[in-house]
């Protein structure tokens, strides 16, 4: 226990930590920090984001048949808000502008001649529409009636032809998904794009930042005794000699608390937006299409988005410290530590993290369709290989001292 306990202050030095911390604080702010300020990315999605936490709240986690009548009559209070708030607004006022429908027929007539004129707009109309739009609850009604309309040919078409998929090119297994979605209650799901969208992208900041700081905390660790000859010193005593065990194991720990460190940071601001008001909510829905492959639910789902996370980091931290036993210099362990870096964490990290478990294209919409499964077998398969690889050097080790 006492060769742990040194083990890990070699590990956790005060410079180290200070520069993960600084180089953490620059990486939050230019990347993830995004996703926090921007959860609703703009005032069409703050709409849906509101309505949605505002269904959720009174009919609970999906919208039954029976409840959709309901919105017939908040679409109705939605418009007389909107009257009287357009009411208030001189501009409008002065266009003739003073109810929904009115505003609704100028917009359309003013949309069509833009269209006509091969898109040169007129800068004073511009300027009263966006008047009106952010002087009202315009998007909360736009964002409504889209909702009410995706749920009505959702529900009204609930098993769409295979013929359609088959056409547009998507996979066997995509379509047999897709008509077992189509008669579920998970099409009634009220979880909004937004959470979804934002959940991923932060999720992919994350997963980098892991990767990153593991590089940077284990990088220097076996380096630094190579350095100072320390390990002909372990030689000279059987305990010694084992210390490598001690050392994996260490640096294993080390990586897990790290990552439950900056998980843990991470969640507090993106828990203070609220997503866990959508837990029981399906993946998928009428408000955020998608094809997971499982019937699961968005806590589930930020739950498993964790687990890839951790199974990420240890697998990188198993590959860190064993390229570390076999650098004799900073500078060689740093020409190792960039690639890895750039290997696991910028490219299987952000790829893990990119709707997984959800049918897509292999990259951004390029390439072969992913297969059932694909995320968690990379996830294991790097977990394996960091950690066997750490068995194997450990091992070695133990056959050399045999020998000699």
């Amino acid at each position: 226990m006492a060769l742990l306990k040194w083990e890990l202050r070699k590990i956790w030095r005060p410079g180290i930590l200070a520069a993960i911390l600084v180089l953490g604080a620059v990486y939050y702010w230019m990347f993830p920090q995004f996703y926090i300020e921007h959860f609703t990315n703009g005032p069409q999605s703050q709409a849906q984001f509101a309505l949605a936490s505002g269904w959720v709240e009174r009919y609970g986690p999906a919208l039954e048949p029976e409840e959709r009548a309901e919105l017939d009559g908040q679409l109705t209070e939605e418009i007389a808000a909107f009257n009287t708030q357009i009411a208030a607004i001189p501009e409008a006022a002065a266009a003739g502008l003073t109810d929904y429908m009115a505003f609704l027929s100028f917009r359309e007539d003013y949309l069509n001649g833009v269209k006509e004129a091969g898109g040169e707009a007129d800068m004073d109309v511009e300027a009263l529409l966006y008047r009106v739009y952010g002087g009202t609850n315009w998007y909360t009604i736009e964002e409504l009636e889209q909702s009410m309309e995706a749920y009505d040919v959702q529900n009204e078409s609930p098993v769409l032809q295979i013929s359609d998929y088959q056409s547009a090119g998507y996979p066997e297994p995509m379509i047999q998904r897709e008509m077992e979605l189509a008669v579920s209650d998970l099409r009634h799901s009220l979880l909004p794009s937004p959470v979804k969208h934002s959940t991923q992208e932060y999720g992919k900041d994350l997963a980098v930042w892991c990767v990153l700081s593991i590089v940077l905390l284990l990088s220097p660790t076996l380096v630094r005794d190579r350095l100072r000859n320390t390990r002909p010193m372990q030689w000279a005593s059987r305990r010694g000699r084992s210390v490598l065990n001690t050392q994996m194991g260490a640096a294993l720990f080390s990586a897990l608390v790290l990552t439950v460190v900056n998980v843990t940071v991470y969640a507090i601001p993106f828990l203070v937006q609220g997503p866990l008001r959508f837990a029981a909510c399906g993946l998928g829905g009428f408000l955020s299409p998608g094809s997971p492959w499982f019937d699961w639910t968005y806590g589930a789902y930020l739950l498993v988005l964790v687990g890839l996370i951790l199974a990420l980091s240890l697998g990188s931290a198993g590959l860190t410290v064993f390229l570390s036993q076999y650098s004799g210099n900073y500078i060689a362990m740093l020409l190792k530590a960039v690639p890895l870096f750039v290997a696991v964490g910028a490219v299987l990290g952000s790829w893990l993290l990119n709707m997984p478990f959800c049918f897509r294209p292999l990259w951004d919409g390029y390439g072969p369709w992913v297969s059932r499964g694909a995320e968690a077998v990379a996830a294991a398969v790097l977990l394996f290989l960091g950690l066997g690889l750490c068995v194997l050097a450990c091992w070695r080790q133990r056959k050399r001292e045999l020998l000699s």
